[in-house]
């Protein structure tokens, strides 16, 4: 592929220093466009909308002028294509002047969020409503049932893999035998997960597994009082035997929160319910898969009482995924889809809805 000027329009995080802003999607992807030899402009949406706001707080004050600067942008610098990552402070209205302007630029929006409407309805309204303005869709999420509310007969909608980056997953936990901490999961307290079958607060599952395990050395960040973000957050992953990814829906296929890229990018054993359906790319010889409750503290007593073998296990799950989900391979997938040069062949995963 030629070099593209693309604009990636996205929350890069400058201002709100909240969550863990170094290791969100928009930097990988980004990162893997410019390493792939694109020219890159990076529109930090929310950011420069805080700037058009009275004090930085009535957002809705700067919507207008802030998304007439977004159309401007777009107009003098011409893309061959635009990138919408979450950039719901961009109105159909305004993506629709500039497609009219810039009649051959092509659009994408990405999303990492949950679709199934029994958990998050509002997301998915955020991605039909401009859905027929862009050129493709891709979202965390192979579920074809979950995926096809989108009418992927009409539109181009598929999986988007969450990406790692050798220059921001730097750990290697896998070479330390006993870590600063045996099992970490940094998530609120009051948000809800499906644990084992069953939905649960943060809170909740860490009371129900310190009931079964020794919470020596575990973390559950925010639920212990402890809040990761940016530095701190990378150092705990990077010093961790093993990660519980859980997420709102583990029944939805291949859908993943970006924790489970973290903890094995940075080389931890992550503990992964098998009903995500990551077997299908993954080996237990890979990941820690566990069905319910009683083979989740099985393994994680067992991984705690044979370092070697848990070092053995994670450092094979850290290489397959920095091969297969690294920025450079995904941003590879966003431009061939975005510019018509996709062939599903080149990708070990599930691509496009058919």
């Amino acid at each position: 592929m030629t070099p593209k000027r693309i604009i990636h329009c996205t929350n890069f995080n400058f201002i709100k220093r909240i969550g863990c802003y170094m290791n969100i999607a928009p930097y990988k992807i980004s990162h893997g466009l410019i390493r792939n030899g694109h020219n890159v402009l990076d529109f930090s949406d929310r950011d420069i909308l805080k700037t058009y706001s009275c004090f930085g707080k009535l957002k809705q004050l700067g919507h207008k002028p802030f998304n007439r600067l977004f159309y401007e942008y777009c107009v003098d610098t011409q893309p061959d294509g635009i990138i919408l990552g979450h950039a719901d402070t961009i109105t159909p209205q305004t993506l629709a002047d500039i497609r009219k302007a810039l009649p051959n630029t092509k659009v994408l929006q990405w999303n990492v969020d949950c679709i199934n409407p029994n958990i998050s309805s509002g997301n998915i309204e955020r991605i039909k409503s401009k859905i027929d303005l862009v050129d493709a869709t891709i979202i965390t999420t192979a579920d074809k049932e979950l995926l096809h509310q989108f009418d992927t007969k009409k539109h181009k909608v598929g999986f988007m893999p969450n990406a790692v980056d050798a220059s921001i997953e730097t750990g290697r936990a896998f070479e330390i035998e006993h870590p600063e901490w045996d099992l970490v999961f940094p998530a609120s307290p009051k948000s809800k997960r499906e644990f084992c079958g069953v939905m649960m607060t943060t809170k909740d599952i860490m009371v129900k597994i310190s009931q079964q395990i020794d919470m020596q050395k575990v973390l559950f960040s925010r639920a212990n009082g402890v809040n990761l973000t940016g530095g701190e957050y990378q150092r705990v992953f990077s010093n961790t035997a093993m990660g519980l990814s859980i997420n709102a829906s583990n029944h939805d296929y291949l859908y993943s929160s970006d924790r489970m890229a973290h903890l094995i990018g940075n080389g931890a054993l992550a503990l992964v319910d098998s009903h995500t359906g990551f077997g299908d790319l993954f080996g237990n010889d890979e990941i820690a898969f566990f069905q319910g409750e009683d083979e989740l503290y099985t393994k994680i007593k067992y991984y705690r009482a044979n370092p070697q073998e848990r070092m053995a296990v994670a450092k094979k799950g850290w290489i397959k995924y920095h091969q297969l989900f690294n920025e450079k391979i995904i941003a590879k997938y966003i431009a061939d889809i975005m510019f018509d040069e996709f062939n599903p062949k080149d990708y070990p995963w599930p691509t496009i809805c058919d």
